[in-house]
């Protein structure tokens, strides 16, 4: 099970539909995003077999922070399959503190630190080397935020 969340209209559909390589979560240009709740993307990635979840915008929407710890809860119950790996989708010109926030409540909160995070940035298309942007915001850490990975994803 691999639980993708983040702010409304980062792209967390687009990047399932990535990994995929189909069509499989429902997409929008629209700011409010498109996705309610969550949807169950069974996958197939190089012949491993995956559960993919694809969640509400945890910003602006309590209800979407409301839904994705119940999922979380329900994902680390021990009567649960458990999560594989949480995907933190986030926008690099999103502000550190409300990710921080989010990352506490999720990560650390719920999940207890005890699965996995990653991190994808999208946004940077007109940077001239997305590394530069990591290589600066290593302030994640000193905002307690620590990743076992990053990806950057351009559109």
């Amino acid at each position: 099970n691999i639980v993708i969340f983040g702010e409304t209209g980062v792209g967390k559909s687009s990047i399932i539909n990535i990994l995929v390589q189909q069509g499989l979560a429902e997409t929008s240009d629209g700011a409010l995003g498109c996705t309610s709740g969550f949807k169950c993307c069974p996958a197939e990635i190089s012949g491993q077999r995956f559960v993919l979840f694809d969640t509400a915008g945890t910003v602006p929407a309590a209800m979407a922070e409301k839904q994705l710890k119940s999922l979380l809860g329900e994902l680390m119950s021990p009567e649960s399959d458990g999560i594989g790996l949480l995907v933190y989708c986030m926008r690099s010109t999103s502000a550190l503190h409300a990710l921080a926030r989010v990352y506490n409540m999720f990560y650390a909160g719920i999940c207890q630190k005890r699965v996995p995070i990653v991190v994808i940035i999208t946004g940077l298309e007109r940077k001239a080397r997305m590394e530069d942007w990591w290589d600066t915001n290593e302030k994640f850490k000193s905002h307690g935020m620590q990743f076992a990975g990053h990806a950057r994803v351009t559109a």
